[in-house]
């Protein structure tokens, strides 16, 4: 099976069989440690775009509140001026939703709320829920896409 009908594959399954269960957590330990450093590249004292970017798989997609879709490209360059402008995430809580690998393919769904601090203080949170899908790329995690709906929009 191609890495793509296994996505779709997993995808259908997964919402199927979601788990919602308390205690979810990512099982592989080089995927955590990559979910990790993803998320911690963008908090105050992150390594920056250039660390998030790292991270990425060549065919990166991005689909938020069902409005903007952005692929890889233009995702970093609009990450990079978020950063050059002085943003940062100040504060990030993550409630774990559900996870589901199948061999080199992953699904973490994860509840997030932020906050963010700039060149002129604290500015609005966020809240919402994330899907993000990893594929193991020569034996690294690298994310393939991301779909984020807000709790705070009708």
């Amino acid at each position: 099976m191609s890495h793509w009908k296994a996505i779709i594959f997993l995808a259908s399954l997964s919402l199927v069989a979601e788990s919602l269960a308390a205690g979810v957590q990512i099982t592989d330990p080089q995927l955590r440690q990559r979910a990790e450093a993803l998320s911690a590249s963008t908090l105050v004292g992150g390594e920056g775009w250039q660390a998030y970017e790292r991270i990425l798989h060549p065919g990166y997609s991005r689909w938020a509140m069902g409005e903007v879709y952005e692929g890889r490209e233009k995702f970093v360059r609009s990450l990079e001026e978020w950063w050059n402008y002085g943003m940062r995430v100040a504060t990030r809580d993550i409630e774990m939703v559900g996870y589901d690998q199948s061999g080199d393919i992953a699904l973490v769904r994860y509840k997030t709320t932020e906050t963010f601090v700039g060149p002129d203080g604290e500015s609005v949170g966020f809240s919402g829920y994330v899907t993000n899908t990893w594929v193991r790329d020569n034996r690294d995690w690298k994310l393939l896409s991301a779909e984020i709906s807000s709790l705070d929009r009708p």
